[in-house]
């Protein structure tokens, strides 16, 4: 068994969120132990309550030298509080870079990533993305919707419209920006006369603004969503990893729209 393979794989694993899956258990040395040309490892966990992340790990040996590489994941959302059916996405893994573990289970929640990508030409670039869940490629993937720099969004600017209480000190600000950054549903404290009330906010890109939900004692409340979907305006579709689905801005931005 190559050590330094194992040794390899491991680090990209705990880079992508599923190191602690498989660090303990030896499920990788055991299967690599077996010299097949390929394998699948399986995980599972829970966030935010009652959801529920399943994974499907795919793994392959190289043509060309002896080493394995994790290639790509199947990824499925489950809520067992609720009767939607599950949610599901595959995400490809380049040179030990992709969607994490949690930044995958935000992402199929229906909220926005911010990631830097790839496109053909080798260049770097980033920008917000979120799945398309009404339309799907021809592998049956949901297609990605991506918001460039280009597109206006600026979350610094776009949290600074609330009385967010985090925002006054430069180490908690710093922590949600990047929080909400990797699509995180996130708890703050918003200042209001009189009291301070505690609300979940997330990132929304599309409408260059946050979501706002009411806090309680439950975690996987806003699911929903907070505002209507726009328009499509088709965009090309040449980056990698994911592909490009740009839309056009509303006349009217709705600020915010509470979860009932």
């Amino acid at each position: 068994m190559n050590k330094e393979n194992v040794q390899f794989l491991y680090e990209g694993l705990k880079y992508l969120g599923f190191g602690e899956h498989f660090i303990y258990n030896g499920q990788l040395e055991e299967a690599i132990s077996k010299d097949p040309k390929d394998f699948t490892l399986f995980t599972e966990a829970y966030f935010e309550g009652d959801c529920k992340l399943e994974t499907t790990l795919y793994f392959r040996r190289s043509d060309h030298i002896d080493m394995y590489f994790f290639n790509k994941y199947d990824a499925v959302l489950i809520d067992e509080s609720k009767p939607d059916p599950e949610k599901r996405q595959t995400f490809f893994i380049n040179k030990g870079n992709g969607v994490t573990m949690k930044e995958a289970f935000n992402l199929l929640q229906g909220r926005s990533v911010n990631k830097d990508l790839t496109n053909f030409e080798g260049e770097r670039y980033n920008a917000w993305i979120q799945l398309n869940f009404e339309e799907k490629d021809l592998n049956n993937n949901h297609k990605m919707r991506q918001y460039r720099r280009q597109y206006g969004f600026n979350l610094e600017k776009a949290l600074e419209n609330y009385p967010i209480r985090e925002l006054k000190h430069e180490e908690m600000k710093a922590g949600l920006i990047k929080s909400l950054r990797r699509g995180n549903l996130q708890l703050v404290t918003f200042v209001k006369p009189n009291k301070m009330e505690k609300m979940f906010i997330e990132a929304n890109p599309r409408f260059k603004t946050i979501n706002i939900y009411p806090y309680t004692d439950g975690i996987g409340q806003a699911q929903a969503k907070a505002v209507p979907d726009p328009p499509e305006q088709p965009g090309t579709e040449n980056d990698i990893p994911v592909e490009e689905d740009e839309v056009e801005l509303p006349k009217r931005i709705p600020k915010k729209k509470n979860r009932a």
